[in-house]
């Protein structure tokens, strides 16, 4: 055999073991790759216990995997409940709000609010329109009419202008310019001041508490007739 011959054997035997070497390695690699993903999905789904669990644990595993920071904050945010809606102070809404969860406001509604949970309203909140909710505390100015199922509370900062109702109770301890009814029972702090008249179950009055109005005590009767 002739010296180039012999060259282009082992040339040959060499691109060989060199393919082979490279699918093997590539093969491999596609291997591992896959391997690691697919375990970090099976261990991140036998450790969850339950939905929730299982659906935070295989996003946690294609992040390991390469996912994106932003990508896999965004999937979390989106499985985030909110329990409560807040109108910072400074914030102007021309328009009703409507909301189903518990709602905090310091800033300006010029529009009727219905919340079916609890209402608060900051020292610098100002509604213009009517209020109905679940159950509310006032520490700001409302100028319309208060209706709540449960109960009222009006701070010694609040000042309502309209007429205000509730359910099973009223705490007074700011300014009411307007008529005051519940089935319940009404509490008049010392700082309270109603300009108005009151129709009430049962009435409490601190010393220094101002009534300027006619105060009527519902009987048994009467109030059943109010929850009709």
């Amino acid at each position: 055999m002739t010296d180039e011959n012999k060259n282009k054997n082992v040339q040959g035997a060499a691109n060989v073991d060199s393919d082979a070497d490279y699918d093997e390695l590539q093969k491999a690699g596609k291997k591992g790759l896959f391997g690691r993903f697919s375990k970090s999905i099976d261990d991140a789904i036998q450790q969850g216990r339950g939905p929730e669990h299982t659906r935070d644990a295989v996003v946690e595993a294609q992040s390991k995997a390469g996912m994106k920071a932003d990508d896999l904050a965004l999937r979390r945010a989106r499985t985030v409940t909110s329990q409560k809606m807040i109108i910072p102070e400074g914030v102007i809404i021309e328009g009703s709000l409507t909301g189903g969860t518990d709602t905090e406001i310091s800033g300006k509604i010029e529009g009727d609010i219905t919340v079916d949970g609890r209402l608060y309203l900051g020292k610098s909140a100002l509604v213009s329109g009517n209020i109905r909710a679940g159950s509310c505390k006032v520490d700001g100015l409302v100028e319309g009419v208060v209706e709540c199922t449960d109960t009222l509370e009006l701070g010694p900062s609040g000042r309502l202008s309209a007429n205000v109702t509730a359910g099973k109770r009223i705490d007074l301890a700011g300014e009411v310019y307007g008529d005051v009814t519940t089935p319940g029972a009404l509490y008049l702090g010392s700082s309270c001041k109603v300009h108005g008249n009151v129709r009430v179950r049962n009435l409490h009055m601190d010393e220094g508490a101002e009534l300027n109005g006619s105060c009527q005590m519902q009987t048994p009767a009467q109030r059943d007739q109010m929850k009709k």
